[in-house]
């Protein structure tokens, strides 16, 4: 049984000229984009940089960058193992990650540039992103997932309303930019981890032609898809067999909304949403462990969600985030390890700010919900359907997808 750190140990000092990139170096960088880089890595372009002139460009234009050996040096000068080791949140160990690929010749010789940090609760968006340079002549442009901040989470549930949201047209105008500083022939591959992973989809999909042809593969890790509209959108069809797509068993963020798709399932040492921490994957060799399939309670989990999404009204879906967010910010809260830290506290606070809510939403709220308990309950009851039609059948398990077939043909 081995992890991300274990590869690191055994592959990491094997060059990508003896064993070319593969999905786990994908699944690595995406989680190093987990590290605040902030006045250590290069922000040579920020997200309001105007994409130059190309009669302005007399040359190829540099972008600075430093050594991975550098960036892990400036980081761990700011902070202890210690603070690390105490922080509440599910990425806590990336910077742990950085130190190990230092040290070995597979991204020893790494640089990185380009970093971006941006969160705004006006805009409500948050993303980030940092572009690795590769010693086999590629690049590597990994997508941050949802930090701990509740404009983060907020904004992943903005998936659901059908239009793109801040974060994502940014992603798409960060790899515009990155372009124009990167060689035309340098290959670049895209990836990320849960938000991350659809940041990538999205921007790889609606990007500017002279980039999107240079992309040969997208990475995407426990990541949710996308409303309807956009997966139907010739743009993001066009990139679909790049898309390199992997949720672990008990994933519950893998498959929200539509992907267009397919998906690897893979597994993890954790249990229940704890799977969704990539850093817990099982790693064989030089690639994921492959699982069946996703567990039934996450295929019935994803069958209850997207039944209820589907029944709510657009503008139902941004009511009922409205309300749900605004009632944390009343309760004082800022980011999601705050929520867990001291439950006592927390469920007093969150209580008064429910009670402090005008009626109308109080009724829409317990509606809203009431819709997915109804949801939940179909779902339990087309299961129970299913393990007759498969004991009918002679079958001891059947995959989710195979469920849907026996349904369909009964």
């Amino acid at each position: 049984m081995s992890d991300i750190f274990d590869y690191l140990d055994w592959r990491g000092d094997i060059p990508f000229s003896a064993d070319p990139f593969n999905e786990v170096d994908a699944l690595v960088l995406a989680e190093l984009s987990y590290v605040d880089f902030s006045e250590i890595v290069p922000g040579a372009m920020d997200l309001n940089m105007r994409e130059p002139v190309a009669d302005e460009l007399t040359d190829q234009p540099q972008m600075p960058a430093v050594s991975i050996e550098t960036a892990c040096s400036r980081f761990w000068d700011r902070h202890t193992e210690e603070e690390i080791r105490s922080s509440r949140t599910l990425f806590s160990k990336t910077p742990f990650l950085l130190k190990k690929m230092c040290s070995g010749a597979r991204f020893g010789n790494m640089k990185l540039t380009a970093y971006v940090n941006y969160v705004s609760a006006e805009q409500n968006l948050q993303i980030s992103v940092v572009t690795c340079l590769l010693d086999d002549g590629t690049v590597f442009v990994a997508f941050r997932g949802t930090d701990d901040t509740l404009i983060g989470w907020k904004e992943d549930f903005s998936f659901s309303f059908g239009n793109e949201t801040g974060g994502q047209r940014r992603a798409a105008k960060y790899l515009n930019v990155l372009s124009w500083y990167i060689g035309s022939e340098i290959p670049v591959r895209v990836g990320g981890h849960s938000k991350g992973g659809n940041l990538a989809v999205f921007a790889s999909a609606f990007c500017d032609r002279n980039m999107k042809n240079r992309i040969t593969q997208i990475y995407t890790f426990d990541s949710p898809g996308f409303s309807d509209e956009i997966i139907r959108d010739t743009k993001m069809q066009e990139i679909f067999p790049k898309i390199y797509s992997y949720v672990p068993e008990e994933t519950i963020f893998g498959l929200l909304l539509e992907k267009g798709f397919e998906y690897e399932v893979v597994k993890s040492t954790a249990k229940g949403i704890w799977q969704h921490d990539a850093l817990t994957w099982k790693i064989k060799r030089n690639r994921l462990e492959r699982a069946e399939a996703v567990s039934k309670m996450s295929f019935l989990l994803e069958k209850s969600l997207e039944s209820w999404i589907k029944k709510l009204p657009v503008e139902e879906r941004k009511e009922l985030v409205d309300i749900i967010f605004s009632t944390l910010n009343e309760s004082g809260w800022e980011n999601l390890s705050e929520i867990t830290s001291d439950q006592i506290r927390n469920i007093s606070g969150l209580l008064r700010a429910y009670h402090e809510l005008e009626s109308g939403d109080k009724r829409f709220l317990w509606e809203t919900v009431g819709k997915l308990a109804v949801s939940g309950a179909k779902s339990l009851s087309e299961e129970l359907q299913v393990k007759l039609i498969s004991q009918l059948l002679g079958k001891d398990e059947i995959r989710p997808e195979e469920e849907l077939e026996d349904q369909q043909e009964a």
